[in-house]
């Protein structure tokens, strides 16, 4: 797992995720101060995900798993989704990139498949 350790507590963030592969993912997280909480868009080649709210997940790509070799993980030690703009950057919430067998690990171990 690779934290991502570059969030910090502006409301859009851009960034480029470089996988094991050496191929890039572009990644936008962004904060919603009505609704209290983060969201992302993501594109890999011809994959796009727009509007993802951030939950605490040990691969919040799940649903994509057989499509793309990588998946991204939130988590937090007190077990609370990040909902303030400084979740990231107080490092109370920390955003991981899985590589494919850490995502094929998370599958076996935590959903038996």
């Amino acid at each position: 797992m690779k934290q991502i350790n570059t969030l910090t507590a502006a409301p859009k963030q851009r960034m480029q995720l470089v996988l094991e592969n050496n191929e890039t993912a572009d990644f936008y997280l962004y904060f919603d101060d009505r609704m209290e909480n983060w969201f992302f868009d993501i594109s890999y080649n011809d994959i796009t995900l727009t509007c993802v709210e951030v939950c605490l997940h040990p691969n919040i790509l799940r649903q994509l798993r057989r499509l793309i070799p990588f998946g991204i993980a939130f988590i937090s030690n007190n077990k609370v989704n990040p909902f303030l703009i400084t979740s990231f950057s107080s490092g109370e919430c920390g955003m991981y990139v899985l590589n494919e067998e850490e995502v094929k690990e998370v599958e076996e171990t935590i959903y038996n498949s």
